[in-house]
């Protein structure tokens, strides 16, 4: 009888723990051009694969998620088709879930081109597919969580007649650790899911016209990406994606300027209504900029202060309007609880605001 007591309350247990278990999965799509002629962006590729799949392991581990879904597109399976299938049937079915998108190759733009992301080669400009395309056609799957992860140039191609430009960076990019040992302290409102809305991280090597300097052990701008998540799911000092991506960005430029290199990432958050027909909708635009979301608080706090001021000037000229002494305190004890109303207010508002940045 103790024993089937025991046996029942192991059950219970067992039960309500997947009642609150995370049921979303992840999916990650690799383009990692390992069979390149070019040695470093052979070589890139094989250091890019192994962390990322560490660092996906960490947020699997984190985030208690029980299954990732790898599409590994190297080698032979480096080309437009079998991207095109698993975004059109293997993807197909996969709603609130987390997709990570990496590509390390050749990437370039054409002339007069107003995208954002580098267009993607695959052995071949007629085959190429532009950044921008992709993204959206991973938003409308609807996932929870959109990170795209490009290793590539980003400056314009005029010459169709040889492959993008390949600058290179044969000193080691010495990655870094994070500051204490990781452990189980999953960041649940940056991967959180937020249901009728997807997140989109966006981390590019390179700017528009600007290349990327890859080196084998996946470069400078791939070692801060590593380190930065690193301290995600560590540290705990980066606790938005606006902050994420700020840090990123300040010290590739850093080191890359260290090294006389002309580097510059891109990097940008935002929030995206779910797809409604082919309308991507953006609900919350975080900036590509390391000060987006401190310049929008300050701008708030500076609005905010001129309305302060306002109501200030206005009980001013009422309390001068005012003869008698009773009539004064009581206008007295009335502004002063309007100011506090608008105190408050103005907290919330700021508050609501600095939410929005995560």
């Amino acid at each position: 009888m103790q024993t089937r007591r025991l046996l029942f309350l192991c059950l219970c247990t067992l039960f309500f723990t997947n009642l609150n278990a995370e049921t979303r999965h992840i999916h990650v799509i690799q383009m990692l051009d390992d069979n390149s002629p070019t040695y470093l962006i052979r070589e890139g590729s094989r250091s890019i694969d192994y962390g990322v799949q560490r660092e996906v392991d960490r947020m699997q581990k984190a985030l208690g998620i029980s299954d990732v879904h790898y599409y590994r597109l190297n080698g032979h399976n480096f080309n437009r088709e079998a991207l095109d299938f698993v975004v059109d049937y293997q993807l197909a079915y996969q709603e609130r879930d987390i997709i990570v998108f990496v590509y390390t190759g050749h990437g370039y733009r054409e002339k007069g081109s107003t995208a954002q992301l580098p267009k993607l080669y695959f052995k071949g400009y007629d085959k190429a597919m532009e950044g921008d395309e992709l993204r959206f056609r991973l938003l409308e799957k609807n996932p929870s969580l959109l990170i795209n992860l490009i290793i590539a140039c980003n400056s314009t191609q005029e010459d169709q007649q040889v492959a993008p430009g390949r600058p290179q960076d044969t000193a080691p990019s010495s990655g870094r650790l994070a500051s204490v040992p990781t452990g189980d302290r999953p960041y649940h409102v940056l991967f959180s899911d937020q249901p009728g809305y997807t997140k989109v991280i966006d981390l590019v090597s390179s700017d528009r016209e600007y290349e990327t300097f890859l080196s084998r052990d996946g470069g400078i701008f791939f070692s801060e990406v590593l380190y930065a998540l690193q301290e995600v799911f560590a540290d705990q000092r980066l606790t938005s994606w606006p902050g994420i991506c700020s840090y990123i960005q300040e010290q590739t430029l850093l080191r890359t300027r260290e090294r006389g290199l002309r580097q510059k990432p891109y990097c940008t958050y935002n929030v995206f209504k779910a797809m409604d027909g082919n309308i991507p909708t953006v609900v919350v635009a975080g900036g590509g900029d390391a000060v987006s979301c401190q310049v929008a608080r300050k701008q708030l706090r500076r609005d905010q202060r001129i309305e302060l001021k306002a109501l200030r000037k206005r009980h001013r000229r009422e309390a001068r309007s005012t003869r008698s002494r009773d009539a004064r305190r009581l206008v007295t004890m009335r502004q002063r609880q309007e100011v506090s109303k608008m105190k408050y207010v103005h907290l919330q508002a700021y508050q609501r605001k600095a939410t929005a940045c995560k």
